[in-house]
């Protein structure tokens, strides 16, 4: 690691699923990369949600914000679906380690939920997102699930009538609870999920869609919402995105106007804009 630091490298990445299992390895990483932290250097780890060690928190919490990025493998909260793929986890211990990451640390969390788990349907998907959000992670990847070659998921192909796209990256067609439209309401979901949610350029804005709501079924409708506006889910400029978004908001949802406005200005600013945009001027 040093040899890299060296050379000039800027951000490590560590791909190892389970780094923080052992936790003499993992503490030396850390401390390593603690010492020889300085502005602009990145560290990146992959964890197991439902363990972080109090030795591990005494490191993690000195590290200044930006510095850290955990990938947190969450992947459903459904705890027979998550006993099914054999991915047993505490998800008590999980809250709380969320929790105190987002209470004592600059660490950024990008967690990973999984759409079209054998025996998951729409609504325990969208309960699990929902948790997820109240959780406070800075992105959520909602990934749809894939059948790679040699992977024990091919055990649940009867049983749960999964159909995979025979092309890579053999990703899921349908499957007993989730039939070809909802998959492809979910594959949207997800897709639209990236451009506002995880994107960082409506950090205000994207709140709003759930208002008084649960989360899933709010930016479900807003994701239903849009396809039939644009039908499409690339080539989405920013500015056509925002004006949707305002559309939607105030159109759809009837929040007030200059609330919507304020919100995307602020989100606009943040951006690096400096110019109102003209769907935000005229309120």
């Amino acid at each position: 690691m040093q040899r890299l630091l060296d050379r000039g490298a800027t951000q490590l990445k560590f791909v190892d699923r389970t780094f923080n299992l052992h936790v003499p390895t993992s503490l030396a990483i850390l401390e390593f990369c603690l010492a020889n932290w300085k502005p602009g250097r990145f560290f990146h780890f992959e964890m197991v949600p439902d363990r972080l060690p109090e030795a591990l928190r005494a490191v993690i919490a000195k590290f200044p914000p930006g510095a850290l990025q955990f990938e947190v493998g969450v992947q459903t909260f459904d705890e027979p679906t998550a006993e099914r793929i054999s991915r047993r986890q505490n998800y008590a211990k999980l809250e709380e380690n969320f929790r105190w990451l987002r209470a004592n640390t600059g660490v950024h969390i990008h967690a990973d939920l999984i759409a079209g788990l054998p025996g998951e349907s729409l609504e325990q998907f969208g309960a699990g997102f929902d948790r997820l959000i109240a959780l406070g992670p800075q992105e959520i990847q909602v990934g749809i699930l894939k059948r790679l070659r040699g992977t024990p998921i091919v055990r649940h192909d009867a049983e749960w009538q999964m159909a995979y796209n025979p092309h890579p990256p053999y990703e899921i067609l349908q499957n007993k609870l989730l039939d070809f439209a909802a998959m492809q309401r979910l594959r949207r979901f997800a897709r639209y999920w990236d451009l506002t949610g995880n994107s960082g350029n409506f950090v205000e804005t994207t709140p709003l869609i759930w208002n008084d709501a649960t989360p899933f079924n709010s930016f479900l409708r807003w994701s239903d919402w849009l396809f039939a506006k644009i039908g499409r889910t690339d080539s989405i400029a920013l500015a056509r995105l925002a004006e949707l978004l305002f559309t939607f908001l105030t159109s759809e949802l009837n929040l007030d106007c200059r609330v919507v406005a304020e919100a995307l200005w602020h989100d606009y600013q943040r951006g690096g804009g400096t110019i109102n945009p003209s769907f935000c001027a005229r309120t």
